[in-house]
């Protein structure tokens, strides 16, 4: 391999001429590996730039010495590199500024003029190149996932030193062609990572390590030559926002390609020098939604007017026209043009739906039954003849893969209340920078708990069976298991279930019963949720059912076993093991498939009791299955055969039930929402509360809000309560994406609107924002006689779920200026004294208190920093009338108080982590535009809504208005956090 002595070292390179005639003044790339790698790295790209006629170089970036002293007391010198570039005798370790002068140096060497060079550096690479460049006139720099040199670097790569030092470069090799890879990597390419690791030799590592750990910031302010920066989002180590960093830092020519930012100065690099346009495959072109008629058969561009450009151009205004294709009624062909282009591979392997890259069809639905007709009036339907003149749209899907160092992956969609918490951490950051709730060190975790007894209990458990229970002690247990369950698993008569029991105790609870499992997942679940602390006989009770289960049922499916599996799954969710719960009612749903329970008209062959047994059992499983989707983000695994909406035998959960379904399924899932659908679901929810209480009764549920236990005391009647936070939760569910919309355009245009009014959302998108804002509201305020009232159970996994979806949207909507129209944050300490009452025993709770509390003090900084804006704005009437006091003398604090009043509100599309001082000419601009702003940002109410026209509003929406980014990387998987291994931590 040819090499260069450069400055007492020798460095290696490969270089790669032009296969063909080179093309006018095209530039020569050089290429810089980052750690760990070798020039072998660029090989592949550099044989394809030279079939397209570009010439290329890439070196071997040089190590350090190891001095070492033989038996014979003789000092030896070992030169060690990376890849095969070496140092001499007397030679410094690198540091990258003496490794910049060196490439420099061997530019000139081999007779390559900088002025005609695009430096090209990943990762390490990219601190290299910007050092490079200021010291001589590149023709341009490619910047591929740049480490960022920044506080918390050093002690990562000097962790990363120690543990190479001690066991070489396995770990690394074990490590990082996992870690440091995305989704789509395939194991040749890990394995081709892992044999570059292997061939590193670890002093040369650990030099360049320790390097990496005392580089100080390029000064990226200083480059004169186009800069362009790649980030990956699934890159751990050089972040999106790290490189919009890099960015910020330019004042001229710069450019960042990242999925999900739009392009900085776009025309930045569009000049006589710059690098040719990258080929795109077909598959992945952006093209015009809406191309004409006649653009289309002369395959030219088109901005999809109507006329367009080029027609007009043309003078063929008056005959452009869509074309057949996108005019027709069955489907229609669109394209969120605007927003980052998912791969179509990814998504045929993500979802099961296979549709065309950014096409989606849309077919007719099936009218309205007759039960949803007897809801429409004048009024409603003027609302829906509008509705049906605006335009459906798809929005790209943006979940990405995340693993965990064990290698072990958890999925959460777009529903759950983890993906809906990192886009409010995303706002937070453009708002007010890095804060607890941002930099949370389990944010990308899901908080289970495990139980102490992970392995062998079931030799302990058939061994040790549960001790025999009183009657008082029975009573004690069903009645607090009833009481928890009402509504989610009434699967029993009270009075039934009481006799039942004491006839199968008097039996000698005879464990050959079938039935056996089941009485002792009730006593579990009692004793789990009872107000007595009974946490190890519950686990107790539990443990052996669940044996009993395994031993005798799993294996036959019928009602007895799905009723164990199904309360197995119940007592898991009060235990925060969220995921085992998932899989055991998985295992429940395709046992009620198995028998037909899905089916209403196989349960009419039965007699009526087990016939009403089969029903209320299929109507569990559904509750419990649609919670655990939409609080994890998952697909249902039952779909509802029935219709809801039959008067007779009206069931108020099955019918909510269905329409929770229908948010799930048809705008979750296809990530879409259509003025048909909204309108819809609307309908079904308007007929729901309308009927709701005549379905009751078939539900066990009672309607007043306190009811009276066996001692006559007034409890708050559970069943209801949670019937109420399921219809307000799919009322956030739905209108969640317009909430989020809303309050990430404040954010954005409160930096834009400098000199004019900040615009509020449109009244379509107001009534939804309105809507999502007042269920969390009623949902918080519905919760408050849990506080108050009587002795409630321990344990209520939706009523905690209820209680931080609430104040999720509450403290979201603070960032939104909502909190003059709404009581916020009364409301938000509301959600939090629930979730602190909970918290207690339930390890779920527990974490999501923590949660809450970050964001209540995000919100405290927020409405601190709003205040001190407002009094700033004023300040110059205070100053011209009394003077200005506070200036007098030097004081620290007030130059950091003056910062903090001067801070930008958000950022733009990049992540603002930090607040700034507004540039020169800004100020004067801001207090001239103050009184504009006075009434958007502190103004009193924001623009009432007329309730009468509320449907009408609903003429405006856009499908557009919805964000599915689940992630502040968009990544949509999550390790899991054993709350044993956080301790303290979690509190």
């Amino acid at each position: 391999m040819p090499f260069h002595n450069v400055n007492g070292k020798k460095l290696f390179y490969a270089r790669v001429d032009a296969e063909t005639e080179p093309k006018t003044a095209s530039p020569v790339l050089v290429f810089i590996h980052g750690l760990g790698s070798s020039h072998s790295f660029y090989i592949p790209v550099m044989h394809d730039l030279a079939a397209s006629g570009y010439s290329s170089v890439a070196l071997d970036v040089y190590g350090k010495k190891l001095r070492y002293l033989t038996s014979q007391r003789a000092n030896v010198e070992q030169c060690l590199g990376s890849g095969q570039s070496e140092l001499s005798l007397g030679v410094e370790a690198p540091t990258f500024e003496t490794i910049a002068s060196d490439v420099k140096e061997l530019l000139r060497l081999l007779d390559i003029p900088s002025d005609n060079v695009v430096a090209v550096g990943h990762s390490m690479g990219g601190i290299i190149v910007p050092m490079l460049a200021s010291k001589c006139c590149l023709r341009g720099a490619v910047l591929i996932g740049p480490v960022l040199p920044k506080s918390g670097l050093a002690d990562i790569f000097n962790a990363r030193v120690e543990t190479v030092k001690k066991d070489g470069m396995e770990p690394m090799a074990k490590t990082i062609p996992f870690a440091a890879t995305g989704s789509k990597a395939t194991l040749t390419q890990k394995a081709f990572i892992r044999a570059l690791l292997l061939s590193q030799k670890s002093d040369g590592y650990i030099a360049l390590c320790e390097a990496i750990a005392r580089a100080q910031l390029p000064a990226y302010a200083s480059l004169d030559c186009p800069l362009l920066v790649l980030a990956g989002e699934e890159d751990k180590t050089s972040p999106v926002p790290d490189a919009q960093k890099i960015t910020n830092e330019l004042d001229h020519i710069r450019q960042l390609a990242a999925r999900g930012f739009n392009s900085v100065n776009q025309s930045a690099l569009t000049r006589s020098n710059s690098m040719p346009t990258k080929r795109v495959r077909d598959c992945e072109r952006r093209r015009c939604a809406e191309a004409c008629e006649s653009c289309k058969r002369r395959k030219q561009r088109c901005d999809g007017r109507r006329p367009c450009a080029r027609c007009i151009k043309r003078g063929l205004g008056h005959e452009c026209r869509e074309s057949p294709s996108t005019s027709g009624l069955g489907t229609r062909r669109i394209l969120a043009s605007s927003l980052p282009s998912p791969d179509p591979e990814r998504l045929s392997n993500i979802t099961e739906q296979h549709t065309p890259a950014g096409s989606i069809t849309v077919g007719s639905r099936s009218g309205l039954t007759s039960a949803e007709d007897t809801y429409v009036d004048d009024q409603t339907s003027s609302s829906l003849q509008l509705l049906s003149h605006t335009q459906p749209e798809r929005l790209p899907r943006m979940s990405r893969l995340v693993q965990d160092t064990r290698g072990e992956y958890m999925f959460i969609g777009d529903s759950a209340t983890l993906s809906f918490l990192q886009n409010i951490r995303r706002i937070v950051r453009r708002s007010i920078g890095d804060c607890a709730l941002v930099d949370d060190p389990l944010r990308h975790g899901i908080v289970e708990s495990s139980p102490e007894t992970r392995r062998g209990w079931i030799l302990s458990s058939a061994q040790n069976p549960p001790p025999q229970q009183t009657e008082l002690e029975v009573d004690y247990l069903v009645k607090w298991y009833m009481q928890s369950t009402n509504c989610v698993l009434l699967l029993f008569d009270r009075k039934e279930l009481h006799h039942e029991i004491r006839k199968w105790i008097e039996d000698g609870q005879d464990i050959a019963d079938p039935v056996s499992p089941v009485y002792f997942l009730v006593f579990a679940l009692g004793a789990q949720t009872g107000p007595e602390e009974k946490d190890d006989l519950a686990e107790t009770f539990f443990n052996y059912a669940r044996y009993l289960t395994v031993e005798t049922l799993i294996e036959e499916p019928g009602i007895v076993t799905i009723q164990a599996l199904v309360l197995i799954a119940m007592y898991l969710l009060g235990a925060s093991r969220r995921n085992a719960a998932f899989m055991y009612l998985g295992m429940g749903v395709r046992a009620a498939y198995a028998i037909g329970l899905h089916r209403h008209d196989i349960s009419s062959l039965f007699s009526p009791t087990d016939g009403r047994a089969r029903e209320q059992l299929w109507k569990g499983i559904r509750i419990l299955d649609l919670f655990m989707s939409a609080s994890l983000g998952r697909p249902p695994s039952t779909s509802e055969l029935r219709d809801t909406t039959n008067l007779q035998n009206y069931s108020a959960c099955n019918d909510l039930s269905m329409i929770f379904e229908t948010i799930l399924t048809d705008v979750y899932a296809k990530r879409m929402i259509t003025p048909e659908i909204l309108e819809r679901i609307s309908k079904n929810l308007r007929r729901w509360t309308s009927q709701c209480d005549q379905g009751l009764i078939v539900d066990g549920i009672e309607q007043e809000d306190l009811v009276s236990d066996e001692s006559g005391e007034k409890q708050p009647n559970i069943g209801l309560m949670h019937l109420k936070l399921t219809g307000h939760w799919s009322i956030m569910l739905l209108s969640l994406p317009f909430l989020h919309k809303a309050v990430s355009q404040h954010v954005e245009e409160a930096e834009k609107s400098s000199n004019a009014s900040i615009k509020r959302a449109s009244s379509s998108n107001q009534v939804l924002v309105h809507s999502c804002l007042e269920s969390a509201v009623r949902t918080v305020d519905l919760l408050q006689p849990l506080l108050k009232i009587g002795t409630i159970p321990k344990r209520l996994p939706m009523v905690g779920n209820s209680a931080f979806v609430s104040g999720l949207v509450l403290g979201a909507a603070i960032f939104g200026d909502f909190d003059n129209s709404f009581p916020l944050e009364k409301s938000l300490h509301g959600a939090r004294s629930v979730l602190e009452h909970l918290a207690r025993c339930d390890a779920v709770a527990k974490r999501h208190l923590m949660i809450l509390d970050h964001l209540q003090g995000a919100c405290d900084i927020y409405m601190d920093n709003r205040a001190r804006l407002r009094m700033e704005r004023q300040g110059h009437l205070v100053n011209g009338l009394f003077g200005s006091i506070h200036t007098i003398g030097k004081s620290p604090l007030r130059n950091s108080q003056q910062a903090e009043m001067n801070f930008r509100m958000v950022s733009d599309e990049g992540f603002q982590t930090q607040p700034q001082t507004p540039r020169t000419g800004q100020v004067s601009n801001r207090e001239m535009a103050s009184e504009q702003q006075d009434y958007a940002i502190e103004g009193g109410e924001q623009p009432g809504i007329d309730i009468a026209c509320a449907t009408d509003a609903f003429l405006g929406i856009s499908p557009n208005m919805l964000w599915f980014d689940s992630f502040d990387t968009t990544m949509s998987l999550f390790p899991i956090v054993d709350t044993q291994t956080l301790g303290d931590d979690l509190t």
